[in-house]
């Protein structure tokens, strides 16, 4: 009996990023796990589910690193394609069911980071949901400490920062081991 979850993707164009080479061949999945590669001149296993991808391109996912992802448009970047995403500000808590997600989702792995951290008067207006906006390094720590604990994966700062508040930010973001984005 053959396993819904085990299948073989037979006959496509396979590019190999880390070799640099495209070949004519089938990669074995079985759940989200790739199996083994095969090369067009291999035996493949019986048995198993084919599929047969004959003139398509199979590559690893992509990733895109820097978005602002929606849960309604979240399926539209995986059918692109795009398997994860690196949300460069917003709200972690409006995230949550894309951050949390399930592996097997329609949906990619979301890093996120949580509202930007600005200065005054705020590129994208006055603190909000989105971004917060000081001049005061202290202020700036104590948001870095509440997006560590909110479970942003990184911070993202921007561009009417002052060189004292970024620093407090960074400085702040190490204590965590949180990266900091940012556009200048």
């Amino acid at each position: 009996m053959m396993e819904l979850n085990h299948y073989i993707l037979a006959n496509g164009t396979i590019i190999d990023v880390e070799k640099g080479v495209c070949f004519e061949g089938s990669i074995e999945v079985r759940g989200s796990k790739i199996i083994k590669i095969y090369n067009h001149n291999e035996t493949i296993p019986k048995g198993v589910k084919l599929v047969d991808v004959r003139g398509k391109y199979l590559i690893p996912g992509l990733i895109d690193m820097h978005c602002h992802i929606q849960e309604q448009f979240a399926p539209h970047f995986l059918a692109s394609g795009v398997t994860t995403v690196r949300n460069t500000a917003g709200n972690v808590f409006m995230l949550k069911k894309l951050i949390d997600a399930p592996i097997d989702a329609p949906t990619p792995k979301v890093y996120a980071a949580d509202r930007m951290i600005d200065g005054t008067p705020g590129l994208w207006g006055p603190t909000s949901f989105g971004n917060l906006v000081t001049d005061d390094p202290e202020i700036a720590r104590k948001e870095v400490r509440r997006q560590a604990e909110a479970g942003a994966k990184f911070i993202k700062a921007y561009g009417l920062i002052k060189r004292e508040v970024l620093q407090a930010v960074v400085d702040e973001a190490n204590h965590y081991n949180l990266e900091v984005s940012c556009d200048l």
